[in-house]
């Protein structure tokens, strides 16, 4: 009987130790990352006051919705997010998210396309402002939680695409991964922004399938039950053989 005991409190603890693997699974942190609501759920959309144009939840492989200029397909889903203007403007799409626990390890993953239609970037320092002439290009920056949408100084923790794509247009979607553990892995609020300026010529930035993907650390008390009972069932595994 003891021995079955014995027996029984090491399943209990290795169940335990198993459970609380399970537990510390990644956690999706971004709403709608494929914007499948047909609408900006849990994002938020800013425009420079003055300029033309906005983010718009639109159809991949369609035309887009202002200045009718072909996108290609791909992405996954019925919808993805794309800027789009008939004029100058300056254009931010954010979404602020928590990691509410210490971070084993944290990604950011996005698939984007930089249609510019004109002859290349022009990364002017004044940053996201239409009205500093020239400028047009597109970035992807984890901003601090108290960061305006067109923070391009203190605010920006890092800073993941800087420019447009090269070749011609209409560009497909890239897939991009980035290990942000560095940056949020302390756990904390921040937010993640896709933002474009352009005064030049026609410009569209498409983004679909957002993801932030935070796995926790395992709790102390979680890593010694596992440990313990791993301990049990060998000791009992040595006894066995004696």
């Amino acid at each position: 009987m003891k021995r079955l005991i014995t027996i029984c409190l090491a399943v209990v603890l290795l169940m335990l130790g198993s459970s609380a693997k399970v537990n510390a699974a990644p956690t999706e942190l971004i709403t709608n990352g494929g914007f499948e609501t047909g609408a900006f759920t849990g994002w938020t959309v800013t425009d420079q006051a003055g300029g033309s144009g906005s983010w718009f939840v639109d159809t991949p492989g369609t035309w887009t919705p202002l200045s009718g200029h072909l996108t290609v397909g791909g992405g996954s889903g019925a919808f993805y997010a794309v800027s789009d203007q008939t004029g100058p403007g300056t254009h931010s799409l954010t979404q602020a998210f928590t990691v509410p626990w210490p971070a084993l390890s944290a990604t950011l993953s996005f698939d984007m396309f930089v249609n510019d239609w004109d002859s290349g970037a022009i990364i002017n320092p004044a940053g996201l402002d239409y009205t500093a002439v020239p400028n047009q290009h597109a970035r992807v920056d984890i901003l601090t939680a108290a960061a305006g949408a067109f923070d391009t100084g203190a605010g920006v923790l890092a800073n993941y695409y800087l420019g447009v794509d090269g070749g011609s247009d209409p560009h497909g979607f890239t897939h991009y991964a980035f290990d942000i553990t560095g940056i949020v892995g302390a756990g904390g609020t921040f937010q993640l922004r896709f933002a474009e300026v352009d005064n030049q010529l026609y410009f569209n930035q498409g983004v679909d399938n957002v993801s932030i993907l935070v796995e926790p650390v395992p709790a102390p008390g979680a890593i010694l039950l596992g440990s313990i009972g791993v301990g049990v069932v060998s000791w009992l595994r040595r006894r066995r053989t004696l």
